[in-house]
C-alpha cells in the first residue's frame, strides 16, 4: 500500500510539473497527456506500449502533413470545409492502411486527433501562423502523449502494487 502511495504521488508530482512547464516545452495541449495516460493504462500491463507510442507519432506526423497541405495548397478559412474534410477522410484513410502492417489503430486515431486538436483552432483563425507553430505544436503533442505513456506505466504499477 505505501508502494502504491508513493508512485501515486510521484504520478501527481510529474503532471503537475508537467503542467508547470508547458510554456517551457511548447506544450498548449497537455490535456491531451491526460488521455494518453487512459489509453494506456487500458492497455494494461502487458499491452504493447512500444508500439502504441510509434503509432500514436505516425499519427501525429499524419496529423502534420495534413494541416501543412490544407495550409499550403487549399483556399484558406472559412471557404475550406469541404477541403478539411476532404484532407481528414485522406488522412484517416492512411492510417486505416498502415494499421495493416501491424500498427495499432487507435494509437494513431490519437495522435491525429490530439494534433488537429491543438492546431485547428489555429488554422482556422490564423492560418499564416502555422509556418511557425506547426512543427512546434506536432513536437508538443508527441511530448504531451509521451509523457501520457510514462504516467499510464507508473499508474499500472500502482495497480499491480495495490493488488499484490
Amino acid at each position: 500500500m505505501k508502494k502504491a502511495i508513493g508512485l501515486g504521488l510521484l504520478v501527481a508530482v510529474f503532471f503537475a510539473a508537467f503542467i508547470m512547464a508547458k510554456d517551457f516545452i511548447a506544450v498548449s495541449s497537455f490535456y491531451m497527456a491526460a488521455v494518453a495516460m487512459a489509453m494506456f493504462a487500458v492497455l494494461g500491463p502487458f499491452g504493447d506500449y512500444f508500439k502504441t507510442a510509434i503509432s500514436m507519432l505516425l499519427g501525429v506526423v499524419t496529423g502534420l502533413a495534413g494541416i501543412l497541405a490544407l495550409v499550403a495548397a487549399m483556399p484558406l478559412p472559412p471557404d475550406n470545409l469541404i477541403y478539411v474534410a476532404l484532407v481528414s477522410g485522406l488522412s484517416l484513410f492512411v492510417l486505416v492502411l498502415l494499421s495493416t502492417v501491424g500498427l495499432r489503430i487507435d494509437g494513431m486515431f490519437l495522435g491525429w486527433a490530439a494534433y488537429f486538436a491543438s492546431v485547428y483552432g489555429t488554422y482556422t483563425t490564423n492560418a499564416a501562423s502555422l509556418a511557425t507553430g506547426a512543427i512546434p505544436a506536432a513536437v508538443g503533442v508527441c511530448v504531451s502523449l509521451l509523457v501520457g505513456l510514462i504516467m499510464a506505466n507508473l499508474i499500472i504499477r500502482i495497480a499491480m502494487a495495490t493488488n499484490q
